[in-house]
């Protein structure tokens, strides 16, 4: 019977929690609106995505069904935990609205005309805080010195902005620098080889 007690206080405590699940930052959902929005703007690196594994392990036979009647705090648990699991692992965020689309477009535009080069060259990396900077500015002919540093400064403002503006359009202006991180981690991962990024310490790694 005190088991029963403590199990049914367990499954409404965990029911409870499931309410306020969706306040946490979806650090899985803003790393998969990340390199939607990524792929869009530099497009797919030059080694293309990874095959998924195959596997050749048979799943295990299915258990017998028992005859005995589930006590009702193992039907809550049930219950409860795929929810809390589903509530966690599903979101979608907002990652069309018009103003992130004209980031989106700016950024697209800008990478085309000047920073894709600029990145093949070396001149300038992905920062481990999700900016772009200038690593090397004798990579960069002097005629071109002044427009490379606007428009690095001009892409600074835009990531700000994009960032901002997805964290505000899933109703989170406090997730603003989470999404920095979160598209931090995915610039790197879709950099192209031999482009330069930044490692956790601030020193500059080829890809």
């Amino acid at each position: 019977m005190r088991k029963s007690v403590f199990l049914l206080a367990f499954s409404l405590a965990l029911l409870a929690g499931c309410v306020t699940i969706n306040v946490y930052f979806p650090a899985a959902a803003a790393q998969q609106a990340a390199d939607k929005v990524i792929g869009n703007i530099i497009g797919p690196d030059a080694s293309g995505p990874s095959p998924a594994p195959s596997s050749s392990t048979q799943p295990p036979p299915a258990s017998a069904p028992s005859s005995q009647p589930e006590p009702l705090s193992m039907r809550i648990l049930d219950a409860v935990i795929p929810a809390a699991y589903a509530a966690e692992s599903q979101p979608n965020l907002d990652i069309r609205t018009p103003a992130i689309q004209a980031i989106e477009a700016r950024m697209r535009d800008r990478f085309q005309s000047v920073l894709r080069s600029l990145l093949t060259s070396g001149a300038i990396g992905f920062t481990h805080n999700g900016d772009v900077a200038i690593r090397d500015a004798s990579k960069i002919p002097l005629a071109q010195r002044g427009q490379a540093t606007q428009a690095v400064a001009a892409e600074n403002a835009d990531r700000a902005e994009l960032y901002k503006q997805i964290a505000v359009a899933n109703g989170h202006p406090e997730w603003t620098q989470r999404m920095r991180e979160s598209f931090a981690k995915q610039w790197i991962s879709r950099a192209h080889a031999d482009w330069y990024y930044q490692d956790a310490s601030g020193n500059w790694q080829k890809k």
